[in-house]
């Protein structure tokens, strides 16, 4: 999948009363790109809070998912899930980790921000909305001062912003989001910046947003 290899170990188990077979659980292993080291984790299905196998290679790769969820009470609620790659439980799995709604993170709200083409037709705005929740890092078009810019977005919920990828997959740093603006700046090139050049470039970001409206 992508440039990266996956295998999956489905797992079943045979019915003590009937001749039924029943599929509880995937064992999803990855081995990213140019490494040889390999990441693996177990999902379950037999239950409510289900995760496809694209969301789970999302999941594997540091990106969050937008499930509803059950709770102890069989209660449903929604929130953003994310693995927390750097701990696992005792069964060698990853922990799970949550955002909830009073989180903070509003994905419209944070699309609202971007000059987005897609999001100036209802049929692409709520594709690219269900694309971002699946935990894909999703193509779109923004309307730059430099003219239309193929980027990539990827939600980030836990820090309550957007990432912004360029086709190279170099993060994208943004000093305002007003359109036609020159709103792309690499870390690269803002290294080359220094300290004052960098503070008044945000002054005249903040200037024209002020003389919009705010």
């Amino acid at each position: 999948m992508g440039k990266g290899r996956i295998r999956a170990e489905l797992n079943f188990s045979r019915s003590s009363q009937s001749d039924m077979y029943f599929f509880n659980s995937y064992r999803l292993e990855i081995v990213p790109q140019g490494t040889e080291q390999r990441r693996a984790q177990l999902f379950y299905v037999n239950g409510r809070d289900r995760y496809t196998l694209k969301e789970a290679y999302n999941l594997m790769h540091g990106r969050s998912v937008f499930k509803e969820l059950s709770n102890r009470q069989g209660d449903r609620y929604e929130a953003w899930v994310q693995l927390d790659l750097k701990t696992m439980d005792i069964n060698g799995n990853h922990r799970f980790r949550q955002f909830h709604k009073n989180y903070g993170f509003d994905l419209q709200s944070e699309l609202n921000r971007y000059p987005i083409k897609e999001l100036e037709m209802p049929d692409r705005r709520q594709d690219l909305i269900d694309a971002l929740q699946r935990g894909n890092r999703q193509p779109v078009t923004m309307d730059l001062e430099k003219g239309e810019t193929r980027l990539y977005l990827q939600a980030n919920p836990q820090f309550k912003v957007l990432n912004v990828y360029d086709e190279n997959g170099i993060r994208q740093e943004f000093l305002g989001t007003e359109k036609g603006m020159d709103l792309t700046m690499e870390k690269t090139d803002r290294k080359k910046l220094s300290t004052g050049e960098l503070s008044e470039a945000k002054k005249k970001i903040h200037g024209r947003k002020r003389g919009l409206g705010g």
